[in-house]
């Protein structure tokens, strides 16, 4: 078992809800800094703790809630033992800095700095071979800092470091040695990136990045929950119940959620194929019966509200005033697409929906009710022949947007090929779209799929206008599987992980998405705006760190699995 060894700017550090409770409000969450040993936390005003140890240091782990360290002066652990508190033991004593000037006082040996409603503190011990023992706890005040500062002082702190590499231990091996630091690397990213419940979220869920996103997302949920089923089917459901939990009671899912409230805007309807692939992994029928009233509802909305012309294909709502992001309803929030002033039929909502019915069709038809099964594949057949009269375009061999004038618009993107995935096109239009996915002047680029025809004039490695998503690379990798494309789906793999690989090796992270040539550090990939020369998320988003989705992609390729 080799765990992530590479320390870097950016990685996510925090108490993870599956080993117990954890806050989403004033989350004590951190991330590391380009110093090696330097840990910054907060969601708004920072603090940090450091630990400047002299000469060489070699790293045993850096995960999403310990670190193991070799150093020239003694070795170095640290690991969060609960939502607030870190315990471990180091050469040289943590400095704190902050953001803004902070009271401190020393009170039965403890340093205690607060301010507001944070409070820190900082207890310390010699230990017998030459380290110090420290805790750092964070609370609501400064009373409370130094009282748990005091009580977990009397963690035995070898017992917790073989309690946090068990986890690991106790993952499903990794099957292709090649990428074995990078599979236990996305397993650390999956870990952290667990809540406990919240407020109205009754059961663990799931973010795509605690820092700085934090809230819970439709289709991110359905993606993590099919990554972690493979190795906790107990977790892979509650991501999901989770989401339909925050269903309203006219069918509506939205895309954004937090435990207070909801969006009024939705985002690709995946979730059917989320729980039948859930069920295919758990075999919990039960599960099925739990969640099929929802989907039929959720689907059943969009359907009455995203159909405005009635001509059986979907819009995305989009949002003319927001310039910077016109569609954060469809995922693709700043894509060329969407550079248009008339509403259209969508290429990607319309096949998702093809897709979504078909496995609704299904769990109605696992549940023995064959009347609604026979409904939904109806649904799933009659938007398939609707995406064939209106959105194919034989010319280019592709599938387009249309705009309500009837035009298509010929803006070229992976969302033309999502048919695939649902079995949309024949077999002589398959090898047409084929053609047009693999050619190098397209969208076929160093790391394919960029987001963007390179032709486009907004072609760049700025998000949906050119970067490459994982997401997206597997929705067409299992769209060529379905036609017979195997060689070509084993190379858009390959070619994906290759990437993923070469910058985790740099930085020790896996980013939100990559730059279609592979030649811009994703760090330094533009991101709404042109990206800052020193990563800094604080000043300017970059392409995110330990990004969710994109570590559960990395390990569904890795181990093989294909839904």
């Amino acid at each position: 078992m080799k765990l992530n060894n590479i320390w870097g700017y950016g990685h996510l550090f925090g108490f993870s809800g599956i080993d117990g409770r954890n806050r989403y409000y004033n989350d004590f969450i951190g991330k590391t800094t380009h110093k090696p040993l330097e840990f910054e936390f907060g969601n708004g005003e920072w603090v940090r703790f450091s630990f400047p140890i002299a000469g060489r240091k070699s790293f045993r782990a850096v995960t999403g809630d310990f670190v193991d360290a070799k150093t020239g002066s003694g070795d170095f652990y640290i690991a969060f033992v609960s939502a607030d508190v870190l315990v471990g033991y180091s050469p040289v004593l943590p400095v704190f800095t902050s953001q803004h000037k902070h009271g401190h006082r020393i009170t039965r040996g403890i340093d205690v700095w607060f301010r507001g409603q944070n409070a820190y503190a900082v207890y310390h011990k010699p230990m017998e071979n030459g380290l110090h023992k420290f805790v750092i706890s964070h609370a609501a005040n400064w009373s409370l800092a130094r009282g748990d500062a005091f009580h977990y002082m009397n963690t035995d702190i070898e017992t917790l470091k073989a309690s946090r590499y068990t986890y690991f231990k106790n993952m499903p091996k990794c099957r292709d040695k090649r990428y074995e630091r990078l599979y236990y690397k996305a397993l650390a990213v999956n870990k952290v990136n667990v809540y406990s419940p919240t407020g109205n979220i009754p059961c663990r869920w799931t973010t795509p990045d605690r820092v700085p996103h934090r809230h819970m997302w439709l289709w991110d949920s359905v993606f993590h929950a099919m990554s972690i089923v493979t190795y906790n089917g107990e977790l892979a459901k509650d991501a999901l119940r989770a989401v339909f939990s925050m269903q309203r009671e006219n069918g509506l899912i939205g895309a954004t959620m937090t435990p207070d409230g909801v969006t009024d805007m939705t985002q690709p309807q995946v979730l059917a194929w989320g729980v039948w692939s859930v069920y295919q992994k758990t075999g919990d029928k039960a599960f099925l019966k739990e969640c099929v009233g929802s989907l039929d509802r959720y689907l059943t909305w969009d359907m009455q509200n995203r159909d405005a012309n009635k001509n059986g294909l979907l819009e995305w709502f989009t949002e003319p005033e927001y310039t910077e992001s016109k569609c954060g309803e469809s995922g693709q929030d700043n894509s060329p697409r969407f550079e248009f002033t008339e509403e259209m039929d969508a290429v990607d909502f319309s096949a998702f929906m093809v897709h979504d019915a078909l496995y609704l069709s299904k769990i109605y038809a696992e549940l023995g009710d064959t009347a609604s099964a026979e409904k939904w594949m109806n649904v799933s057949e009659n938007v398939k022949t609707k995406m064939n009269e209106l959105l194919w375009d034989e010319e280019d061999g592709v599938y387009y947007d249309r705009l309500m004038s009837g035009k298509l618009t010929k803006v070229l993107t992976p969302s033309s090929f999502f048919p695939l995935l649902a079995g949309v096109p024949t077999k002589a239009q398959a090898e047409k779209m084929v053609k047009t996915l693999t050619d190098p002047s397209l969208l076929w680029t160093n790391t394919p799929l960029a987001t963007v025809s390179k032709k486009h004039p907004m072609y760049s490695t700025d998000m949906w206008r050119g970067g490459v998503w994982l997401n997206l690379n597997y929705f067409v990798y299992l769209g060529l599987k379905r036609y017979g494309y195997d060689e070509i789906a084993a190379t858009l793999r390959e070619k994906t992980l290759e990437t993923v690989l070469k910058w985790y090796k740099k930085c020790g992270s896996i980013y939100e998405f990559y730059d279609p040539e592979d030649k811009v550090a994703p760090w330094l990939c533009d991101r709404k705006n042109k990206a800052l020369k020193k990563p800094n998320w604080r000043k300017r988003t970059h392409s995110i760190t330990d990004f969710h989705w994109s570590s559960c992609f990395t390990l569904l390729w890795i181990q093989g699995i294909d839904y």
